[in-house]
């Protein structure tokens, strides 16, 4: 896979590579990315998000000296979600694996790759990856939507990342009140009726071994349950995205993950249930696309215009 910068020249100070990681509840991966954007060798591993904290980074570990090695690195970023202090490099509160809480993650891989590291929310990089590499380019607004087992979305609001440093995308907004407790502790989070999880739930509902979206719409071919299901959770997911357009107008909507991946069936319900929750006349209606870029690369290659853009702290 490769991208080319459109809206800026790396620097001429620039030179070698960029370690690009990206840590997700149980997985974690990461890339060596030169300044144009193009891959140069990825890696990636799998874990208990459970786990205790050393056995955790001790995968991130195997993951960034496995791509940082014998390589002279400008920069190294992970991204992560959940609560981030990215001034200190410390993931604050991270509720799917919870011994992370309060790990200074940046010191931690400074010392272990010996490059200038940054941590950074995986929305804020995502947006920043289309906005530079992918369908986002050319555009002053819209918002990038992570779907799957994670749920968020990051929003460039006239040429400005329109979100808190380390905050929060979304996941949590509350949508469905007095409903279903989510992993934080409050009912009716987005994230409880948007993400595979909640469809994992349908599943043991109904007594069915379907437990992603692309399993679920086979399933819908034949089976009228199902089809309700899939088509409920179009909607879920348009329940946000329709608070989001109502709030900021990103108009554009670029969709990552299994809603990329979905049927153009599922991806018109999602549109229709948008356009009709957010209409309140005189505006745009808001649009679909699709990520250009690879499974993930979005988030990996917004961290590399991270690096690019920011003035990177020396290594003591």
């Amino acid at each position: 896979m490769s991208g080319r910068v459109l809206s800026f020249e790396p620097p001429a100070s620039r030179s070698g590579s960029f370690l690009a990681l990206e840590l997700l509840p149980g997985r974690v991966q990461g890339a060596l990315i030169d300044p144009t954007g193009r891959f140069r060798a990825r890696r990636e591993l799998t874990f208990d998000p459970s786990a205790p904290r050393a056995e955790i980074l001790a995968e991130v570990d195997r993951v960034a000296t496995g791509l940082a090695r014998g390589s002279a690195l400008g920069g190294c970023v992970i991204s992560a979600g959940g609560v981030l202090d990215t001034a200190r490099g410390m993931m604050v509160q991270v509720v799917d694996m919870p011994s992370l809480e309060g790990c200074a993650i940046s010191e931690h891989l400074r010392a272990l790759v010996h490059a200038p590291t940054v941590l950074e929310h995986r929305a804020r990089l995502q947006v920043q990856g289309d906005h530079y590499f992918g369908p986002g380019q050319g555009e002053e607004t819209f918002a990038s939507v992570a779907t799957g087992d994670t749920l968020g979305v990051g929003i460039l609001y006239q040429g400005m990342i329109l979100a808190p440093d380390g905050g929060r995308s979304g996941a949590h907004m509350t949508v469905a009140s007095g409903q279903i407790t989510c992993s934080c502790g409050k009912r009716g989070c987005w994230r409880t009726i948007a993400t595979t999880a909640w469809l994992r739930e349908q599943a043991e509902g109904l007594g069915v071994l379907e437990h992603d979206l692309a399993a679920w719409e086979r399933r819908a071919t034949w089976d009228p349950r199902a089809a309700v299901v899939v088509a409920d959770y179009a909607r879920n997911i348009a329940v946000g995205l329709a608070n989001i357009q109502q709030l900021c107008m990103p108009g554009l909507f670029i969709l990552h993950g299994e809603a990329a991946r979905a049927s153009d069936g599922f991806r018109a319900t999602v549109l229709a249930t948008l356009q009709d929750l957010s209409r309140t006349g005189g505006e745009t209606e808001p649009r679909l696309a699709t990520t250009s870029l690879g499974e993930d690369d979005s988030t990996l290659l917004g961290g590399v215009a991270l690096l690019l853009h920011r003035g990177l702290p020396s290594i003591p």
